[in-house]
Order: C-alpha cells, then structure tokens, then sequence
C-alpha cells in the first residue's frame, strides 16, 4: 500500500467527517496484504490521526501499529477472502465448504473452525511464504492445521491449541493442544531466534496500558509512552498496547479480563507532572474526584475490606538496577535510590488501578503486574529499560526448575 494509497482510503472514509474503527481495520489489512507498512506508509498515518475525528479510531490505528512495529515478534498472516472483522480478529473465507477462518489483529493467530464438506486447497501466506494444504473431506480444523504447521517458514513455529479464539479474548499460548478431532482449533506463531527463546520455549505475553483523556489533557503521555514501548518489543515476549479510559468502570473491565486470561506481564503507566516513580505501596483508597468522563466518583475503599495498603508486586530490586546506567540523567525513581520516596497518595484512578493489580496478581508468580508515574518528559529509553527488566525477571522465573514436592 503506497501514502498515495493511504491518502486516498482516508479521504474516502471521511466523507462522513470522520474515521471510523472499522474503517481503520479496512485500511491496515489492505496494508497488510501486501506484507506491512514501510516507514513512510506508517508515517503518513500517525500523521493524519488527529484528523480522524474519533479517538476510538486514532487509538485503534496506534494498537495496529505498535504490533506490527514488533519486528521480532510480529508474524504476518493472510488468509483467503476477508468476510468482516469482529473484535480482535478478522474473518476469512478459505475457499474449501464447510471451514472459516480467524486472523487475529493483534496476535499472532491463525484460527480454523468446522470440518471439510468436500476435497478443497486452501491457501494461507505466513511470512511472505505462501502455503497451500490439499483438504480431504470429512478433515477436521486441527488435523489441517497441523497441515499448515508442517509447511512454516523456517523461522517460524506454531502451537496447536483446541477451541475456537474468542472475537473479544486476548490469545495466549497457553492451553490444551489441539487433537484431530477438534472441529475448532489455533495456531499461535511466533519467531524463536527474534526474540531469543530457547527451544521448547514458548514467547511470554506482556500488556503495557496508558490513560485517555481526564482533566483537561487530552493527548496523555502515558498512553503515548505505552504505544511507544509496545513498538520496541521486548526479548522473550509479545507485547500488547492498551489505552485506558479514566474511569473505575474501564478499569474493572481491563483487570476482569486480564482475571480470566493472565498474561506474563502487566505495566501499567499513568501520568503525573511531579515525578516519574514505581508506585510501590498502593492504598485501599478512592477520593471522591471526577473521573476522565467528568463524573463524580464515590470516596470509598477500593476493595471493601482489603488491606489499607498493599506491596507492589513489580521487582524493584531490578528495576532499580535496569536504570543505574543513565546516572544523573535518570529521572524514574524507587524507594531504592530516593531517600524521600513517597507513594502517590492522590486516591485517583492511578492509585485506583494499582491497587486492583496488586489484589488480583500480588500473590502469584504467574504474572507480575504493577503500576508506574511518568511525566511528559520522562524519556522512552528509560521507561523501556524498565520493561525489560520487568520481562526479564518473569522469564527467569519461568525458566527456573519447579521445586520438588
């Protein structure tokens, strides 16, 4: 797809006077189609964003973007004829009776469901390899599946997992294989040697979240900076960019879904124009402020009868050691290195959001999640050096030998 090209799609979807989220998921799978976006393609982009005239629609293009930027994660997947797009996939027609398809926007997923009515080819691009699979009737979605897994590119591997992927449910490597009876089964690739996996190893998911809108600042840094660090990638995982409404209600659903499908790493950043700092002991405390839609919210306990303060369940220790480089130039601090550390004690959605993170994933070595400040000005390169040793420590954890019973 040529900026000429993106021009003119972005003209004719704004006939209406604006962009919609439909409209931008038409665009990058042309986009994608032809094997991504180069820089000037994704410039061109970002630039016109602001002009969509839907936020929904600029943070939907800036979630597209950051995962495919993750060049050592990010697999392309084309599949068949585009029949629509439902929450985080798009659906596909193969070509062969009796089978559809899901591609999974922001994951890299390729989803087969129902059994082959008649003898068919299908053909599915993974990479730039094109892979075509003679289908017997009467084949199942995991045994064709298992076609297309023989036929990867070489820096590509795949776990088979049953059932069908959820239009609305992030993706995970982690499940019951699929067995060739299964009339709904998943492929989830990923390239080993990009991001540093050892064989056998499968990559570790990571969510990075910013707010939206409150109070009069309308481009937040800390949703900016989670787009930014979700495009740098980290070694060992996928990492997925979330933007966050400021409200209690957006954060319940965020931390509802990560209950039900726990990724390896939660980094959750707001903004602050004081300083840059781990929150490291979140209260039981809600103030009675307006949130990002400038709605009065109730003062009360976060969680009705919780601890009146929790511990963070991030990894100072090496977040702290990630950051000693930069010297006098470091602006991130923890209780470590500042002598007059303070939690943030606002009792606004922040605090709100650290709390939930800690209740829910500070007693399990699942996951890590937690909560960070940033200001405007905190430099990407140090909130990414972050990331990394968060990542790092997880991976280290999950490599370490189960201990004997």
């Amino acid at each position: 797809m040529t900026v000429k090209a993106i021009r003119a799609a972005l003209t004719q979807a704004k006939r209406d006077g604006k962009v919609t989220e439909a409209e931008v998921d038409k665009i990058v799978l042309k986009a994608r189609s032809g094997w991504g976006m180069d820089a000037a393609e994704k410039a061109e982009l970002v630039k016109l964003a602001d002009s969509f005239g839907d936020d929904g629609a600029k943070q939907r293009l800036l979630k597209h973007l950051s995962s495919m930027g993750q060049t050592n994660a990010w697999v392309n997947i084309e599949a068949g004829g585009l029949a629509s797009v439902n929450g985080r996939y798009a659906n596909y027609t193969v070509g062969v009776a009796g089978l559809s398809a899901k591609v999974g926007l922001f994951d890299n997923c390729f989803s087969l469901k129902g059994t082959a009515k008649a003898d068919g080819q299908m053909k599915v691009a993974i990479e730039g390899k094109n892979i075509q699979v003679a289908v017997k009737k009467g084949e199942t979605a995991a045994q064709i599946l298992e076609k297309v897994k023989a036929q990867l590119p070489s820096q590509v591997k795949g776990v088979a997992l049953s059932g069908d992927v959820q239009p609305f449910d992030m993706a995970s490597y982690k499940g019951q294989a699929a067995k060739k009876e299964d009339q709904a089964a998943h492929l989830m690739l990923f390239k080993p040697e990009s991001l540093g996996l050892k064989p056998g190893e499968v990559p570790m998911k990571v969510v990075v979240t910013g707010y939206g809108a409150f109070m009069g600042i309308t481009d937040n840094p800390s949703a900016n900076m989670a787009q930014k660090l979700a495009e740098a990638g980290v070694k060992g995982g996928i990492v997925e960019y979330r933007r966050l409404d400021v409200t209690t209600d957006a954060v319940d659903q965020f931390v509802a879904e990560m209950r039900n499908n726990p990724p390896d790493v939660i980094l959750s950043m707001g903004v602050s124009h004081y300083k840059a700092q781990v929150e490291e002991r979140p209260e039981n405390h809600l103030g009675a402020n307006r949130d990002g839609n400038d709605q009065q919210m109730t003062e009360r306990e976060v969680r009705a009868g919780g601890p009146r303060e929790l511990k963070t369940d991030l990894p100072v220790d090496a977040i702290n050691t990630s950051l000693e480089g930069y010297g006098d130039k470091r602006v991130v601090g923890t209780s470590v290195n500042d002598a007059g550390y303070e939690p943030d004690r606002s009792a606004y959605l922040c605090n709100y959001l650290g709390y939930n993170l800690a209740t829910e994933f500070g007693a399990t070595a699942k996951t890590t999640a937690g909560f960070i400040h940033i200001t405007p000005d905190t430099p990407v390169d140090q909130m990414h050096s972050v990331l990394e040793a968060i990542s790092a420590r997880q991976l280290e954890e999950r490599r370490a030998p189960a201990p004997r019973s």
